[in-house]
């Protein structure tokens, strides 16, 4: 914005002052809402769901959102949009585009791992306060137990060991070991 004043007195308008220099309103975006982690989708991943602020008339629209997750009494991490997994320096941010998505996928997770999560978006100002934290989230603990240390090769011998030949003479065990005899 630009602005030129001028005065009136009993004696009518003064001249306009010089054009002032100009002003222009930068408007970073408004904090979003804490986002919601309301699904583990397997023991090593959740959805995050997130809701966008409104856009302030006359600023320019969300054009990114970055996705902080923390596992309990661990450091924030941001959310990596190519990989889906977090990332001390990610590549990538999620790109907010008409009609996408409102939730990231994150992979690659801990297992009965508690986590919570925050928001932030980005116009061409500069990005917003981070969001209030989620409510945590645990993610289970998978079912599946290693029993072993042995390699495939390993234990491919011991199962060749005792391996039964299936071209072996059939016995049957029922039958007299003694021939009959003629009558």
């Amino acid at each position: 914005y630009k602005a030129k004043i001028r005065a009136k007195s009993v004696c009518g308008w003064g001249e306009f002052s010089p054009i002032s220099e100009p002003l222009q309103l930068h408007f970073k975006p408004t904090a979003p809402a804490a986002p919601v982690l309301e699904e583990a989708l397997d023991a090593t991943s959740m959805r995050v769901h997130y809701t966008l602020p409104p856009v302030r008339p006359g600023t320019p629209a969300h054009k990114w959102l970055a996705i902080h997750v923390q596992p309990d009494g661990g450091a924030w991490q941001v959310l990596d949009a190519l990989s889906s997994t977090l990332s001390d320096t990610p590549r990538k941010v999620v790109q907010l585009l008409s009609g996408s998505p409102s939730y990231a996928v994150v992979k690659g997770l801990s297992e009965g791992v508690t986590y919570r999560a925050r928001v932030h978006t980005e116009n061409i100002h500069g990005w917003s306060a981070f969001s209030p934290i989620s409510e945590p989230l645990q993610l289970p603990v998978s079912e599946v137990e290693v029993t072993g240390s042995r390699s495939r090769e390993e234990r491919d011998a011991e199962l060749r060991k005792r391996a039964v030949d299936v071209d072996a003479e059939v016995v049957d065990l029922d039958a007299s070991p003694c021939p009959k005899r003629a009558r």
